[in-house]
């Protein structure tokens, strides 16, 4: 073959019990056609799986789509779930073919796409390659990477999956890491433009701020009105409209181009709603005291942009009974080659948190480090 050297195929022999499987899974659809896709999608799977328990990479055979009979019936599917991680796509062909064919309805969800020959007697499967990303219904075999790409990125933090609601162990909601009573966060009064956002009547006072000669008005469709045509915001905040509140705070997030704003819009969700599904993807890592003693949590947040791209917020706060950070601590945003592009340094006696923003687009990769007196803690990332 020329498009991967031998070295870098890895064959996993089929057993008669993958065929059985695949032979169950098959004898349910409609034509032979669907019944042939659905046999070669669930070998695909099973020869994937087999390959990542090899390699200690744990796995969640049975929650993909393509286990669920609706899943299969419905869909050209063939995704295995990563724990923790997210599902790739484990798409199949046949010895001689040198194009793999990817249904639009996988191109997104997906951490990756490993291509996998199955033999004519069905029982072998070979690993050809992996890509991270497709943005057509046919891919060239020559396109493909190697699979320790694949190894590489099942070690990276998948920011695509948090806005679906999906997060490894170690990062966890600011609710559950407060509610760890050696591992308290310390935090300030929330204050956005000079209000403390301690009510939601004073969280509207700040979005009123943010838009100028009520132009918010426009940007609210009609459901958040009132039953006498006004706006949320003439309203006195009550149990009975708070959700209008939040839901107009959610859409406005969601519709305003300026970046500034959107966050400062999150910064308001957050303290009024933690959970609120517009704001849900925000996470952090307890770095312990593995920062020259210092202990501190780095805080991943990202909103979706109407572009596809995302908006990006790091942040990194004291804990314990520490209110500021230590003077000099660093906070940097670098590239996938390891040059920064951003970086931030706390004030001594000043800062209750550092941050970072930017954007970036999906697939892209950088890293995060924190670090003070030559020692630094580094994660990895990918949109």
């Amino acid at each position: 073959m020329s498009y991967l050297s031998q070295s870098q195929i890895i064959s996993i022999p089929i057993s008669e019990q993958f065929r059985q499987t695949a032979l169950e899974f098959a004898q349910g659809q409609p034509t032979v056609a669907k019944a042939k896709q659905v046999y070669l999608n669930t070998l695909a799977v099973q020869v994937v799986n087999t390959y990542l328990t090899m390699l200690d990479i744990p796995t969640e055979l049975e929650a993909g789509y393509c286990w669920l009979p609706r899943g299969r019936l419905f869909a050209d599917v063939a995704d295995l779930v990563l724990t923790g991680v997210g599902r790739l796509e484990c798409r199949p062909i046949r010895s001689g073919d040198r194009t793999c064919q990817i249904p639009p309805e996988v191109w997104d969800n997906r951490i990756g796409y490993i291509v996998v020959e199955i033999n004519k007697s069905c029982k072998e499967g070979k690993i050809i390659g992996f890509t991270p990303d497709v943005t057509t219904s046919e891919i060239h075999l020559e396109q493909l990477q190697s699979l320790t790409v694949l190894i590489e990125y099942s070690h990276l933090v998948q920011l695509r999956q948090w806005l679906e609601g999906i997060y490894t162990s170690n990062w966890q909601s600011i609710e559950e890491l407060s509610n760890q009573r050696s591992n308290q966060l310390s935090f300030r009064a929330k204050r956005v433009r000079g209000f403390e956002l301690d009510n939601p009547a004073k969280a509207w006072q700040v979005v009123e701020q943010l838009y100028p000669y009520r132009s918010w008005e426009k940007n609210l469709p009609k459901e958040l009105l009132d039953n006498t045509g006004q706006q949320t915001g003439n309203l006195e905040v009550s149990p009975n409209n708070y959700s209008k509140l939040t839901g107009a705070i959610a859409h406005l997030l969601q519709t305003t181009p300026d970046e500034e704003t959107r966050w400062t819009l999150a910064e308001i969700l957050w303290t009024l709603e933690p959970n609120h599904p517009a704001i849900s993807a925000r996470r952090l890592i307890d770095l312990g005291m593995r920062l020259a003693g210092h202990p501190v949590a780095l805080m991943v947040a990202i909103l979706a942009k109407p572009d596809r791209n995302v908006a990006v917020l790091l942040r990194v706060y004291p804990m314990g009974n520490q209110p500021y950070l230590p003077p000099g601590l660093e906070l940097a945003g670098l590239d996938e080659n390891g040059q920064t592009f951003l970086e931030v340094k706390a004030r001594e006696n000043k800062d209750d948190y550092i941050q970072c923003k930017f954007c970036a687009e999906f697939g892209e990769r950088f890293q995060v480090r924190v670090s003070i007196n030559n020692v630094s803690i580094q994660e990895n990332f990918v949109i």
